[in-house]
């Protein structure tokens, strides 16, 4: 796989631009394919034609900056399977013995073969700058407001939390292993415990893994918490005298306190539960995620100042109106504590439980003991974790049936994969039709085999049932994992606080509710997600949160001001552009009984080379000086580099179309 860069022919003004912006030097121009002049001389005698049209001549990196700063949008990125079909490089060209006082050919204003120095497209005209360009005329960098910002990499962009994950992945190649950690920790107040457990959106859109495979990315965030040590928090400048009531002490109720005591204000959490982190503390297996990774962190929040109220829960220890008495804001971070339950005939039979239940009552040292034959209902991360749990109880067999394919699991593959290895059976394709037993008990489950229909709905497979495939398992239990919803029970009757469809508490893009002063974010908001989404809102919500009290304009900014890590200059970066292995995922070792986690972390040389394999999206597209040290690229000679070699160069053919739609075009990356 590799990213190719083609080039609309018609429209092409031969400018050069997008060899001028490409920060690994993966075009040049080509020469002249046929008679023509770049533009009449002095007394309209022609210049002989110097360049004609962009050529690819090495790997790309797929940061689509040619395809943003071409003035006439004719450059497109898309990718191939095998290595990526280069252009022979072009070389020098000859120039005007003597130029001309008229108008000038393109060669003077432009770099006419690949230099090692990277300079403006636009000359002198002004101080160009890359930056997203949604419409044809901010081709012109004097046109662009103050309000446009720079592009960002993909990893940061598909992060909830908006981690700058290329940052910090660079400074573990570095070895400056505390500033990654505080890169890490800037947005996101459980750096730790994210390098356990993050589902990791970064790595589904790494463009490393259009070359070889996507960066090992919460690895490595791991490592860097691990390995580097975080300074102390600056206390804040001056204490605020507004208090603010945070309900929920999980992951968006503790990012919003976390946010908001470093600006200053009286914080108070009250958290149900007899322990603090929520679905981080109750549903997640220690294996897993280890509680002093979490305590720790939520120690560091804590040690701001904030006030944490356990077991104190919302309508059964105080209402909302108690709050509204004594705080000048309030934010409700109840997550999606209420388990859905099988909607099929025998789903209230004794022995039929939530899958969440069973977790809050392993996580909180209650020891729940199984027997017998378990069947866990359910294809996501709390399905997993209820199976892998229930074999540590007791249970002899543990058989998760889901109702869509294994590529449709929203599992962790990685989970699965574990499952698998520590005994767990899971069957595939079926669908849960009728759980069998009497007052004393569970004694089997049927369910029928699916098929997938050809048909996508929102995105999804339709399955529908195999006539007569049905079967039965004997199960003792039943773990129902089905999903999580909000439970709208704590909202008195009157409130003004509207809930959607699914039960969840209706709140603007700034978390604010229909209620003045009350704000609703996370799981509660947008229904069961993930821990750095929970952790995104948290701080959104932080940021909103300011304004109603302060009056600011920009909460989150402001909010972002006090956790920045400085970013220094990166004037050279490396990039390896050979083929490399990611770097490999262990299967945690399995101890019948235990708990104990046993995920091992990465070792720093392991770590090193894993981070020097990214392509640094997040400042190559500023960097003057980026020096390609490997792989099929300009800096190549014969024979050099691993991947130098083994496909041959091609002399250009640009006037076909792209043979796969294109990731990028039109000035979007």
């Amino acid at each position: 796989m590799g990213y190719r860069i083609q080039i609309e022919n018609g429209n092409c003004l031969n400018c050069g631009v997008c060899m001028d912006v490409c920060p690994v030097q993966a075009l040049d121009m080509s020469r002249p394919q046929r008679p023509g002049v770049e533009g009449a001389g002095i007394f309209g005698r022609p210049f002989e034609w110097m360049m004609e049209y962009p050529v690819q001549v090495g790997e790309c990196v797929g940061c689509g900056i040619c395809v943003r700063e071409c003035p006439t949008h004719v450059v497109l990125l898309d990718t191939v399977a095998g290595p990526t079909p280069l252009a022979a490089r072009q070389g020098p060209v000859s120039r005007p013995v003597e130029p001309a006082p008229a108008w000038q050919p393109l060669g003077e204003v432009t770099r006419e073969s690949l230099k090692p120095a990277r300079v403006s497209p636009w000359g002198s005209l002004f101080k160009w700058r890359t930056s997203e360009r949604p419409n044809d005329w901010q081709v012109w960098r004097s046109m662009v407001t103050d309000g446009r910002r720079d592009p960002i990499s993909p990893c940061q962009e598909a992060c909830p939390a908006g981690t700058d994950a290329g940052r910090y992945v660079g400074l573990i190649a570095q070895g400056r292993y505390d500033e990654a950690y505080a890169v890490a920790a800037e947005v996101n107040p459980f750096p730790s415990v994210c390098g356990w457990i993050c589902t990791a959106p970064c790595e589904a859109v790494c463009r490393r893994g259009t070359l070889d495979e996507p960066i090992a990315i919460r690895r490595l965030k791991r490592f860097a918490t691990e390995q580097g040590k975080l300074p102390p928090v600056a206390p804040p400048s001056s204490k605020r005298t507004e208090k603010v009531a945070i309900v929920g002490g999980g992951p968006a109720g503790m990012s919003a306190a976390y946010y908001l005591a470093r600006l200053g204000y009286g914080i108070t959490v009250f958290e149900a539960m007899p322990v603090p982190g929520g679905m981080m503390a109750i549903g997640i297996p220690e294996y897993r995620l280890p509680r002093t990774v979490l305590r720790q962190e939520i120690d560091r929040i804590v040690g701001l100042g904030v006030d944490l109220k356990l077991d104190s829960a919302m309508g059964r220890d105080f209402t909302l109106a108690d709050l509204e008495a004594k705080y000048d804001a309030i934010f409700l971070a109840t997550g999606a504590s209420r388990s859905r339950k099988l909607g099929v005939p025998g789903d209230g039979l004794p022995g039929v439980v939530p899958a969440t239940f069973f977790l809050k009552q392993v996580n909180l040292g209650e020891k729940p003991v199984l027997r017998g034959s378990v069947v866990v209902v359910g294809g996501g991360s709390t399905a997993m974790d209820a199976a892998r749990s229930a074999l540590r109880s007791g249970a002899s067999s543990v058989t998760v049936l889901y109702r869509r394919g294994r590529a449709e699991m929203p599992a962790q593959a990685e989970e699965v994969e574990a499952a698998e290895h520590e005994g767990v059976h899971i069957q595939f394709e079926a669908a849960v039709s009728e759980v069998v037993g009497s007052a004393k008990g569970v004694s089997a489950v049927k369910f029928v085999s699916q098929r997938p229909t050809g048909r996508f709905d929102g995105g999804r497979a339709v399955y529908e049932p195999i006539p007569g495939s049905g079967r039965e398992k004997s199960a003792t239990t039943v773990l129902v994992a089905v999903g999580e919803e909000p439970d709208p029970s704590i909202l008195p009757q009157g409130a003004g606080i509207e809930t959607s469809g699914f039960s969840g508490i209706v709140a603007d893009a700034g978390q604010a509710t229909g209620r003045k002063g009350v704000f609703a974010g996370g799981d509660v908001v947008s229904g069961a997600k993930t821990i750095i989404h929970a952790v995104g809102a948290g701080r959104r919500a932080a940021g909103s949160i300011h304004e109603y009290l302060s009056g600011s304009h920009d909460g989150e900014a402001e909010i972002m001001a006090t956790a920045r890590v400085p970013k220094g200059p990166e004037p050279v970066l490396t990039v390896d552009l050979a083929v490399r292995p990611r770097v490999g995922m262990e299967l945690p070792a399995y101890e019948p009984g235990s708990f104990t986690p046993t995920q091992p972390s990465l070792q720093v040389a392991a770590a090193g080379n894993e981070a020097r394999r990214c392509f640094r999206c997040d400042a190559i597209y500023r960097c003057e000086t980026v020096h390609v040290q490997s792989g099929r690229g300009p800096r190549d000679g014969p024979g050099d580099g691993p991947g130098a070699g083994k496909t041959p160069l091609i002399q250009p053919t640009l006037a076909g179309p792209a043979s796969n739609p294109p990731l990028t075009s039109g000035g979007r990356d």
